[in-house]
């Protein structure tokens, strides 16, 4: 084969895979546009959504390389669309400000990770939290053990334990009193309380929804549930925990556009991740979230590393905010 006709046969070869990632990223684009879920693996595709622009940005170069017009035009498009759906993150809008003279309600939120054999570590680590509240995920009864028998169960003497098999325990431990309420109509496991804060009360929703690539009719159901949570919240509320979702995904997105507002975009943190720590690179997506609505807002955030889970952990500082002025 001459090198002429080798170059040639190479340039329609990476004009094909240019084409073709094209078009699976601007199916994928669209999906977000239109709000489909459709199946577990869309999903999944969509919460890589911000790498994805990254390969249209390459595609981009390689069809002004190969001189096809409509194909830049193509993948400006579909890159202006990934920009427009990621623009809340950077520019979240005007945010109220919180009451005059708040203290503020310092909650954590920790998955455990159902084998973790350093739970030891995790109590020595709760000595080192300001956090009122902590809130636990993929709590088992070994986890509930130790935990029980460290010296932070003294500290957080006000406990609401739901500990279960693998990743379906929960757990919120706190400093202050609470009440306990029904519990919400999730699918998984959650716990839904009443924390005697020292801004007032503030009602704070324990959850770990299931991936949904092993149970999406379960995953789906849970996100509508706390999209109604948010559109009825008639106080300060705080939803917080692993929910499996990300910004990238349509149905969490409702859950925002029904009251809700995610702490680390409220603070200014952007585009941020918390899943996988344990893997040979950095955590590339967010499925832990901590979410306000009723009043409530978070003023401060920061993720921490979690010993033995594959999760980062987080710390809000949420308080009441001033009533919207007519």
């Amino acid at each position: 084969m001459q090198s002429g006709e080798f170059r040639s046969r190479l340039t329609t070869a990476i004009e094909l895979a240019a084409w073709t990632t094209a078009a699976v990223i601007g199916v994928i684009t669209l999906t977000q546009a239109l709000g489909w879920a459709i199946t577990p693996l869309v999903v999944v595709a969509q919460s890589l959504t911000p790498y994805l622009g990254v390969v249209v940005v390459v595609v981009a170069l390689v069809a002004l390389w190969t001189r096809r017009l409509l194909l830049v035009t193509i993948a400006a498009a579909i890159g202006f669309g990934i920009v427009v759906l990621g623009a809340p993150l950077a520019f979240p809008g005007e945010q109220p400000d919180p009451i005059d003279g708040a203290v503020g309600l310092e909650v954590a939120s920790m998955n455990l990770l159902f084998s973790n054999d350093r739970i030891g570590d995790v109590a020595e680590q709760m000595d080192q939290l300001t956090a009122d509240v902590i809130v636990f995920t993929e709590y088992t009864a070994q986890h509930q053990e130790v935990l029980l028998a460290s010296p932070a169960a003294e500290r957080y003497p006000h406990r609401t334990d739901r500990a279960g098999p693998r990743g379906e325990g929960v757990a919120i431990w706190s400093t202050l009193p609470v009440e306990v309420a029904e519990y919400p109509d999730t699918d998984s496991t959650s716990i839904d309380v009443t924390v005697s804060g020292p801004d007032g009360a503030i009602r704070v929703i324990a959850v770990h929804f299931p991936t949904p690539l092993d149970d999406f009719a379960s995953w789906s159901h849970d996100l509508r549930a706390a999209a109604e949570i948010g559109r009825s919240a008639s106080g300060p509320t705080l939803l917080i925990g692993d929910l499996n979702a990300s910004y990238w995904h349509p149905d969490f997105r409702r859950v925002l556009d029904a009251g809700f507002v995610a702490a680390h975009t409220a603070a200014g943190a952007g585009f941020s991740t918390s899943w996988p720590t344990t893997w040979p690179i950095p955590p590339f997506v967010r499925l832990d979230h901590a979410l306000s609505a009723g009043g409530l807002l978070a003023t401060d955030v920061e993720d921490f590393d979690v010993a033995g889970s594959d999760h980062l952990g987080m710390i809000v500082t949420v308080a009441p905010t001033r009533p919207a002025t007519p």
